[in-house]
């Protein structure tokens, strides 16, 4: 057996279905027969903290640059991403193993033959689940929970456009083997990741935050999903002023976060940048101090990135 470690990881600025496919990954790798170690690039938030807590799982070890926690090297998986802008640091020193994603290809390139599974779905762990039944694997029941999570996560308890027939299938699927009710679970999980009352203007527009590049430039979309957007929004100015101050920290040509409202299925974008133009041909709406109001948006996968990216070319 070889001595090279292996490591499943998701990107920068985890969320709930980068956490949980890695730990659902690694955990199928070593069912497989190649012991794995999943790994994060960060803190989990709200909502992940709530789920690894009613499973019974660990925070995973948080690695923040592979040059430093890894000198010797080792074997890499990625999950729910592939764009270089969020993996973690100092991928490169690592050995490219493969990729488990549902998102659209980025910049990824590798110096060899990889494993790759992407599918158009609204969650990695609906791929995720597709590969423990094609391989014959049998999912633990607290991997079932983490992987039911993710879906309802991704999908929020399947109101999101890019939700599928299949996304629902897998999700009752790892309901009856999780032994959960799914609409009561899921509710209560969407509700613990809601609650903002202690979180600053800075963690708020860095909340899921990912880098994406077009054109030569790089900008950042964060989201961030409330069941009410009244309180959030009265304080509209000071998080433009910290976005503003992302922006600039990090030489972005812009930064955006997505206010989501989980109820009325809708989100507000605030913004900056010099990107009026890129907002008004994106979305086709009147821009009103640095925002636009999108109805029947929840998705950034399908419905916000691909429309800035492509205003930006």
């Amino acid at each position: 057996m070889s001595d090279v470690k292996t490591y499943v990881a998701g990107h920068k600025s985890p969320d709930t279905d980068s956490i949980c496919s890695a730990i659902s990954f690694a955990n199928f790798l070593t069912q497989m027969g190649t012991p794995a170690t999943p790994v994060c690039a960060g803190p989990v938030n709200k909502e992940t903290a709530f789920v690894l807590d009613y499973f019974g799982f660990a925070h995973p070890t948080i690695v923040t640059n592979w040059e430093e926690t890894c000198p010797e090297g080792g074997n890499l998986y990625l999950t729910d991403h592939n764009e270089s802008k969020q993996i973690i640091d100092g991928y490169k020193t690592m050995n490219m193993c493969g990729v488990i994603d549902h998102h659209r290809i980025g910049d990824f390139e590798t110096d060899g033959p990889v494993f790759i599974r992407m599918e158009p779905v609204g969650c990695t762990n609906t791929i995720l689940t597709k590969l423990y039944v094609e391989n014959n694997q049998d999912i633990p029941k607290n991997i079932a929970g983490l992987m039911l999570s993710a879906i309802i996560s991704d999908t929020v308890l399947f109101r999101s456009p890019t939700c599928t027939e299949t996304d629902k299938e897998m999700a009752h699927k790892l309901a009856d083997i999780a032994g959960v009710e799914l609409a009561v679970y899921g509710l209560d999980m969407l509700k613990a990741g809601a609650d903002i009352s202690d979180l600053t203007n800075d963690d708020i527009v860095r909340t899921d935050m990912k880098e994406f590049s077009e054109a030569g430039k790089t900008i950042s979309i964060g989201q961030i999903s409330v069941m009410d957007t009244t309180e959030i929004l009265a304080k509209q100015n000071e998080l433009i002023t910290a976005l503003e101050a992302l922006r600039s920290a990090n030489n972005y040509d812009a930064s955006y976060i997505m206010i989501t409202n989980i109820l009325d299925e809708s989100t507000t974008l605030l913004f900056s940048g010099e990107v009026n133009d890129v907002v008004k041909n994106a979305f086709g709406k009147d821009i009103k101090d640095n925002s636009v109001f999108l109805p029947n948006t929840m998705s950034r996968k399908k419905q916000i990135v691909p429309p800035i990216l492509g205003a930006m070319k």
